[in-house]
């Protein structure tokens, strides 16, 4: 029984230190990161949720972490900037971003290039992304742009929080899907 209650504070030390340096993390991508079951990762959220150590917030789809208490911003996380956390924590989202981020304005044709993922992939994604109001389709066909609202809330939130370092296996599936187009 001493080394369960051992190893259960281990996993909530573990899991209060993960959300506090990667905030908008994702449920699954916790359980993937520290290799913590399912059940046991809900366990722990609701007590640290409970002592308020940690906020849930369901955000397109996904039950995201969040510290009650930031060091980076020295309270709480805004929830714009809790929303723009979120989408960054997902590989295509971040990608969409940061591309509108980096080169300004685009067609859909450029970001679906630019992403390499199908048209109803990136069409799922920019209704995700502009339904939480982060950016904007104008014009129609040929004419048509998608931008950032607010880019100045994007560069913050790149600035403040450190993103999730590249797994081994992150960086194997990069690897053999570029190897098998």
């Amino acid at each position: 029984m001493r080394a369960e209650a051992s190893r259960t504070g281990t996993w909530a030390e573990a899991l209060l230190t993960f959300v506090q340096h990667y905030p908008g993390v994702h449920l699954r991508e916790i359980r993937r990161r520290l290799h913590i079951p399912i059940g046991t990762l809900d366990y722990h959220l609701y007590r640290l949720g409970r002592q308020g150590l940690v906020a849930v917030r369901f955000q397109g789809g996904y039950k995201c972490c969040y510290p009650s208490v930031s060091e980076t911003v020295h309270g709480p996380i805004p929830a714009p900037e809790q929303t723009v956390l979120a989408f960054l924590r997902q590989p295509l989202p971040r990608a969409l971003l940061l591309h509108l981020y980096l080169e300004g304005p685009s067609p859909p044709s450029t970001l679906l290039q630019a992403l390499d993922t199908s048209g109803p992939n990136l069409s799922y994604y920019l209704k995700r992304l502009e339904g939480a109001g982060l950016l904007a389709r104008e014009g129609q066909g040929a004419t048509r742009r998608v931008h950032l609202q607010d880019a100045k809330l994007v560069h913050r939130v790149l600035l403040e929080f450190p993103p999730l370092a590249e797994t081994t296996v992150d960086r194997f599936l990069r690897f053999w899907s570029e190897l098998h187009p």
